[in-house]
C-alpha cells in the first residue's frame, strides 16, 4: 500500500484552518479517499458524495484530532462511515454457516489489480463492505462489526464468504 508522504507542517496548517493546507491535503488524499468510498459502493455518483461529505467533516473536525501522525487513518476512519451511512440500504448479509469451514486462503492464479477490482465490485454488498474494511484498510472485525452494525462472527463469515467468492470469479475471469 503506498504511504502518502504528509508533514508536520502541512498537517499543523490544515489543523489551523489554513485553506491553501486544506486544498494542498485534499490534493494528496483525494484518490485514497474516492478509492475507499467506490470500492465500498461501487457507484461513482454516490463515492463522489462520499468525498466531498468526508471532506467537509475532515475540514470541520481535524481541530480535534488528538493524534495528528494518524490523519490518514482518521480520514479512511470518517469515509468508510460516510458510505456505510449512505449505503446502509444497500449492504445486505446473507446467512452463511457461522462456523465457516478451513480452506486455502491462497489464490492459486496470478492477477492483475484491475482483475482484483473487477471481482471486488462483483461481491454481494454487505460482503464487499466487510472485504474492503478488514482485508484492504486493515479494521479488526470487531471495528468492523461495529461500523456495519452487525455481530464480529458475521462479520468473520461474511470475510470468508467473500474471499470464497473472489476466488471463483477471479478464477472465472482469467479464463475468460
Amino acid at each position: 500500500m503506498n504511504q502518502i508522504p504528509l508533514d508536520q507542517q502541512l498537517i499543523e496548517q490544515v489543523i489551523a484552518q489554513d485553506r491553501k493546507a486544506q486544498f494542498q491535503l485534499f490534493e494528496l488524499t483525494k484518490r485514497m479517499i474516492y478509492s475507499l468510498a467506490f470500492r465500498m459502493l461501487d457507484d461513482e455518483e454516490l463515492a463522489q458524495d462520499v468525498l466531498q461529505d468526508s471532506y467537509v467533516e475532515i475540514f470541520q473536525q481535524i481541530r480535534h484530532l488528538k493524534y495528528p501522525e494518524a490523519l490518514l487513518s482518521w480520514m479512511k476512519t470518517i469515509t468508510a462511515r460516510k458510505a456505510i451511512k449512505k449505503a446502509k440500504r444497500q449492504f445486505k448479509f446473507e446467512k452463511l454457516d457461522l462456523h465457516p469451514e478451513q480452506g486455502e486462503d491462497q489464490f492459486e492464479a496470478w492477477f492483475d489489480g484491475e482483475l482484483l477490482d473487477q471481482a471486488i465490485r462483483s461481491l454481494p454488498p454487505g460482503s464487499r463492505a466487510v472485504f474492503m474494511l478488514v482485508a484492504v484498510e486493515g479494521y479488526p472485525h470487531q471495528e468492523a462489526a461495529k461500523l456495519l452494525g452487525i455481530s464480529e462472527s458475521t462479520s468473520k463469515s461474511q470475510l470468508n464468504y467473500a474471499k470464497k467468492l473472489l476466488k471463483v470469479r477471479i478464477q472465472t475471469l482469467l479464463q475468460a
